[in-house]
């Protein structure tokens, strides 16, 4: 008979092993070359032709490829496809399909990792998990913002990480939603303007230092109340 870890069924266990599998067979097969600069580059002039003749069809495998990307957690690839969007699309279409495709599919993989795993790491944490979920009910919101607005975490880790703790669906969609927008907007601006390029070094953590003293104000917001107050 074969036995499962606590709070992983037969049913979760089928879809873990499919997940590892299509993330596994994404690299070995060569996804990750498809997502590059040089491919893009290569096939740009064949890119922008199928996009003039068929707007449709294209934004709809755009997304897809985008959702898929973002609910297999692959790294790195989710901010290269939003300068694809600005550059191939133009940078305001650009920027509406790459911040729905990137909201929706953090919501997906929120959604996946928390019906895989969450049950399983709250009965770890029984005793102590009351305190993180008073904790998240209190702040939960200001930090997920801050951590968003200034992409301290990769979001294929923090989409994960949110999923196993107490927060609300509701609330990570719309927090997902608004904390994305801004780097959003700056990495299809580069696309649209600056072409596709490689993205590191400064250019790469520009939106962390223009974010840096909106998240710096979200998070000494409640002392300066509390002093304030006191005042």
């Amino acid at each position: 008979m074969v036995m499962f870890p606590a709070g992983i069924s037969i049913r979760k266990t089928v879809l873990l092993l499919a997940l590892v599998t299509a993330v596994a067979s994404f690299y070995a097969l060569g996804g990750d070359r498809l997502f590059s600069y040089q491919e893009v580059r290569t096939h740009s002039l064949q890119f922008h032709r199928f996009i003039h003749a068929h707007p449709f069809k294209s934004a709809l495998i755009y997304t897809l490829i985008y959702l898929l990307a973002a609910v297999l957690c692959l790294p790195g690839i989710t901010f290269f496809l939003t300068m694809v969007g600005g550059g191939m699309f133009g940078f305001w279409k650009g920027t509406l399909l790459a911040g729905a495709s990137s909201t929706m599919g953090a919501f997906l993989a929120f959604l996946m990792v928390r019906y895989l795993f969450r049950g399983m790491v709250a009965r770890r944490l029984e005793g102590r998990w009351n305190g993180v979920k008073d904790q998240l009910k209190k702040h939960g919101v200001r930090y997920i913002l801050v951590l968003r607005f200034t992409s301290a975490l990769p979001y294929f880790i923090l989409n994960p990480l949110l999923a196993l703790t107490s927060i609300s669906p509701w609330t990570f969609l719309w927090t997902t939603a608004v904390g994305i927008f801004p780097t959003t907007i700056f990495y299809s601006y580069i696309g649209y303007r600056v072409g596709l390029m490689k993205v590191e070094g400064a250019l790469r953590i520009l939106p962390i230092l223009v974010m840096l003293p909106l998240a710096i104000a979200l998070l000494i917001s409640p002392l300066v109340k509390k002093r304030l107050n006191h005042g």
